[in-house]
């Protein structure tokens, strides 16, 4: 059975990156989200479940429908952009590398001496504030520039 709902769910997620009008690609992201919520119930994880139906179905498809009225549903005309695949490329591949590269953590499932606590948070910390700078400017730059290709798309 969850096979069959997260199937589904890939199926949703397909079809609401490639549909061209936008209320058929929200109402796929919703079923998707749905069902991600469901899955998780089934998993008895039932709190997750809960917050991925009215967190994420709830919450992000309001501000979700809220970003394309006040934007538009008018996209850009479709370029194929050699740059653009091959840093999505990277990225995935990246992405499919980092896990591999996280070093193990000591003292797993022990106690960690006083002494060493705060050396393991400093490493660790600086790791992880490093990586996730870089997901943020990422971020921020992807919408800075998609928000600067519509305003001038609408001009």
């Amino acid at each position: 059975m969850s096979v069959l709902i997260l199937a589904v769910a890939i199926i949703l997620a397909i079809m609401s990156l490639t549909q061209k009008n936008t209320v058929p690609a929200v109402l796929s992201f919703v079923l998707m989200m749905f069902l991600l919520g469901i899955y998780y119930i089934l998993m008895d994880e039932k709190l997750l479940g809960l917050f991925q139906i009215f967190v994420y179905t709830g919450g992000i498809v309001v501000l979700t429908l809220f970003g394309v009225t006040v934007i538009g549903s008018k996209f850009p005309k479709y370029e194929i952009r050699p740059w653009a695949v091959s840093v999505v490329t990277i990225v995935i591949i990246g992405l499919l590398i980092v896990p591999f590269l996280i070093p193990d953590i000591p003292y797993e499932g022990k106690a960690i001496p006083l002494k060493d606590q705060v050396k393991i948070f400093t490493d660790f910390y600086a790791q992880i504030a490093i990586f996730m700078g870089v997901v943020a400017a990422s971020v921020l730059y992807g919408s800075i520039r998609m928000l600067h290709t519509l305003k001038h798309g609408k001009e």
